[in-house]
């Protein structure tokens, strides 16, 4: 069975799933726990996402450091996988829309997150 099966949207919920709990067990181990934190759902507060995700981010920095890693390169990477990932989710949506099976398919969708990731990566982020 692949994550695939269920096509592309479902891939990057997933997806989404497993970075939940890899920051769920980040959270179990510095003590950002509980509801404030965790819904048992795949919706964060953006104020916990951005502070346990950020905690995590800037470890994984360490880490990559002391492996001789520039951690830019760690950033570049994920903003490629992500990148792809969202396209691959678009082109479903269009070959739906093609088909005749999709009536959701905007410009909205597939900008979703993408300029401020292109703007981060080209220093402009605030």
């Amino acid at each position: 069975m692949s994550i695939y099966d269920d096509g592309a949207a479902e891939a990057n919920k997933a997806r989404a799933h497993w970075a939940l709990n890899a920051l769920e067990a980040f959270g179990q181990e510095t003590g950002q726990k509980g509801d404030e934190y965790f819904t048992g759902t795949l919706t964060m507060t953006e104020d916990a996402l951005r502070e346990v995700a950020g905690d995590l981010l800037a470890n994984i920095f360490h880490l990559a450091r002391l492996n001789g890693v520039d951690p830019a390169l760690l950033v570049a990477s994920g903003a490629m996988h992500f990148t792809e990932e969202v396209e691959e989710e678009w082109a479903e949506l269009e070959q739906d829309a093609i088909d005749g099976a999709a009536n959701e398919l905007t410009e909205d969708f597939r900008s979703r997150g993408l300029p401020q990731l292109e703007a981060f990566l080209k220093g402009e982020a605030k």
